[in-house]
C-alpha cells in the first residue's frame, strides 16, 4: 500500500488539484501489479493517494517503469500541491515474512 499526502499551493484551485489527483488513480490502476488508486481530502487543503500494490509493482524504489501517462499525472500533481509525506505500508503477513528473511 502506498500512501501520498500533497498539500495544495495557496494559488491552486481546489478542483484543479481534484482532477489532477483523479488522473493519478487512474493512470496507477491501469499499471501492471496495481489492485487499486483513490485520493481522498484530508481537509480542504490537502489530500491522500492511497494505491493499492503488488510488492515492486508501483511506487519509491518498486523498480517499477512508470507509463507516459502516469509520469505525466506525477507531474501535473507536483504542479499543483506540495508532497508533504509518501509512506509504503506493509500488511501483517508481508511484515512478518520480511522479518523472518532477517533472521
Amino acid at each position: 500500500m502506498h500512501v501520498g499526502r500533497f498539500e495544495r499551493y495557496p494559488t491552486t484551485d481546489r478542483n484543479a488539484l481534484a482532477m489532477a489527483a483523479l488522473e493519478w488513480c487512474r493512470a496507477a490502476r491501469e499499471h501492471d501489479g496495481v489492485n487499486d488508486s483513490r485520493f481522498y481530502w484530508i481537509d480542504p487543503n490537502e489530500i491522500v493517494v492511497v494505491t493499492d500494490a503488488e510488492p515492486g509493482a508501483w511506487g519509491n524504489g518498486s523498480g517499477a517503469e512508470l507509463s507516459g501517462r502516469a509520469a505525466k499525472a506525477v507531474f501535473a500533481l507536483a504542479d499543483l500541491a506540495r508532497s508533504t509525506s509518501t509512506e509504503t505500508w506493509a500488511d501483517a503477513r508481508s511484515g512478518a515474512e520480511m522479518f523472518g528473511r532477517a533472521q
